[in-house]
């Protein structure tokens, strides 16, 4: 039997920062087996993402052999909500998701009751200070020093309200109360293959028995699935970033999380740290209180800046969803040539692919490390949009050292939320330099189409072919940017 000669990957323009990728595995230029890995952009609007999916049913003949759902991010699915009338008529063979969606798995149900806890503290807590700020915003004192941090804090919360409702997935381009949740279930339901060990799938996973797909091996290497959860709540490791933020482990601030969830109460009078002879009794804090709340004490007052570590913990609320991601090489067994796909994997997936457990996994299944498949990788979809922490270094990118290596990157500058730090962190200076040397400046992004960095412009003359110029030059399309795989 023929096998699947060549891979077109398309990549999307969903309007905003967002992935939505087809693959298209050819036979001698036909089309025999068709795969969506995500379709999602962060507040983007329906008209741009339908034209996208209704592309997507024409190029695939209102059939998808797999459907990809990386993780639980509203930049990755919420064109299934978005554009759901137009997926309504496209019928899905099987789909893929991680272990971490099996409502039936008792790690993946502790993992979503301990996110889900922590996500409604923060939620709560910061949505009733943050109404409280703005009251006395609106109301402000003779003290410009005070009404200045007022201002600040108004702000700040505001930016990581947005998200943490960014983790829930409350899309405001519909006027319905779809959300991501919605998006999964519904993918879920579509899927005519209803096996769940087909669906859901963990790391040292390989299939390599589709139909339509033969000479394809494809390795699932994450989520970690580790019965203490360590490889998802995996702190960023330092030698596997390519530039640093600051950055508190989500799970290290038990104390906000106590506070929060107990703000209306005195409770913490019985946590303090003295002895209760130190405490005041009722008299002396009634009149501690009305000297505290004077006027004259307003600048002095500290109530609202315990909540400053809440940006800090919205970050890594999103890091600890970004980790829980299907990470996924694709392999032409034949030459060897491996196409990369870790969504929005962070340190902590990156690192777990070379752990012994998995290694040996993929062996017995009979697959290839982490290590040789990343060797032989010649085509990257850069993680989390080119993010400082989307992309591991000594676990990742500085094993790829095929010649060949092209990178994807699912990037509209201009559309990055401020909540991710703005277009000026994206993508990663330190990053982007090392992707632009292992490439040889063979990078696709969503909004340039072939980078028109300099450095990259004159990595590409000075070491690329006649050939390999032309190819790239061709890559642009109106709804996409595409790029072909010879095996």
């Amino acid at each position: 039997m023929d096998k699947i000669d060549s891979i077109t990957v398309r990549m999307y323009n969903t309007g905003s920062v967002g992935d939505c990728l087809v693959l298209l595995f050819q036979k001698k230029d036909k089309i025999t087996f068709t795969m969506l890995i995500d379709c999602g952009g962060f507040m983007t609007d329906i008209k741009t993402i339908t034209a996208c999916v209704n592309d997507i049913k024409q190029t695939t003949g209102n059939k998808i052999d797999i459907v990809v759902v990386t993780h639980e991010h509203l930049d990755h699915v919420s064109g299934f909500n978005q554009a759901q009338s137009v997926f309504d008529g496209i019928e899905f063979n099987q789909v893929w998701m991680a272990w971490t969606e099996d409502n039936t798995d008792p790690l993946a149900k502790k993992l979503k009751k301990d996110l889900g806890k922590k996500l409604k503290a923060l939620i709560s807590t910061l949505t009733k200070e943050h109404k409280s700020v703005n009251s006395k915003v609106d109301k402000p004192s003779n003290q410009k020093a005070l009404n200045d941090r007022l201002k600040h804090y108004s702000k700040s919360w505001g930016n990581v309200l947005e998200s943490l409702n960014f983790e829930i997935g409350n899309d405001k381009s519909l006027k319905s109360t779809l959300t991501v949740s919605s998006a999964m279930t519904y993918v879920k339901s579509k899927s005519k293959v209803k096996v769940k060990e087909k669906m859901f799938k963990k790391p040292g996973d390989i299939v390599n028995d589709l139909k339509g797909a033969e000479g394809i091996k494809f390795h699932i290497l994450g989520p970690p699935y580790d019965a203490d959860l360590s490889g998802i709540k995996n702190k960023m490791q330092k030698d596997e970033l390519y530039s640093l933020r600051k950055h508190l482990a989500f799970f290290s601030k038990q104390a906000f999380l106590n506070a929060a969830a107990n703000s209306d109460s005195d409770i913490h009078f019985s946590k303090s740290p003295f002895h209760s002879k130190y405490q005041m009794n009722v008299s002396e804090k009634r009149n501690f209180s009305k000297m505290y709340n004077s006027d004259e004490m307003l600048w002095r007052q500290i109530e609202e800046d315990w909540l400053e570590v809440s940006e800090e913990l919205a970050v890594a609320v999103n890091t600890y969803t970004n980790n829980t991601s299907l990470a996924m090489a694709i392999e032409f067994e034949d030459s060897g040539k491996v196409l990369l796909f870790p969504a929005d994997a962070q340190s902590g997936n990156w690192i777990s692919w070379h752990n012994k457990e998995v290694t040996s996994t993929l062996k017995k299944n009979g697959g290839k490390t982490a290590n040789e498949l990343l060797e032989n990788t010649v085509f990257y979809k850069v993680g989390h949009h080119g993010s400082h922490n989307g992309t591991a270094s000594k676990s990742g990118l500085d094993k790829m050292i095929n010649s060949e290596l092209v990178a994807m990157m699912p990037l509209v500058q201009d559309k990055v939320p401020s909540q991710w730090g703005g277009s000026k962190n994206f993508p990663a200076k330190a990053l982007y330099t090392e992707l632009i040397k292992r490439t040889n400046g063979a990078i696709i992004r969503t909004d340039e189409g072939v980078i028109t960095d300099k450095r990259a412009k004159e990595l590409r003359e000075k070491n690329l072919s006649a050939a390999m110029l032309k190819k790239l030059r061709d890559t642009s399309k109106p709804l996409y940017q595409e790029w072909t795989i010879d095996v």
